[in-house]
């Protein structure tokens, strides 16, 4: 299942200087100025109830500055996602 999803570079990688400045699209007007956010030390429990009340799809999980540090979504709270994640973490562990 995982082979399915494309992969896509780190934001870091990207060298917008390369791009042509007409090939770029402002995506302000779509934006929502204020969406839910969550934490990284936000309990999985409070997010599960986030995606399930609001019906988001994706969240962003912002530091204490704001700042975009990742990204949940939902399939990152299915069983055999979960399940994978605690194997490796006790596998490092």
């Amino acid at each position: 299942m995982l082979e399915d999803y494309p992969r896509y570079p780190d934001i870091h990688d990207v060298n917008l200087t390369l791009l042509n400045p007409r090939m770029l699209v402002d995506v302000t007007p779509y934006m929502n100025p204020s969406p839910f956010t969550v934490s990284p030390n936000t309990h999985v429990s409070q997010v599960f109830n986030l995606f399930r009340t609001m019906g988001l799809r994706h969240l962003p999980v912002v530091n204490a500055v704001g700042e975009i540090v990742g990204i949940i979504t939902r399939h990152n709270l299915t069983h055999e996602f979960l399940q994978a994640r605690l194997r490796q973490h006790h596998m490092t562990s």
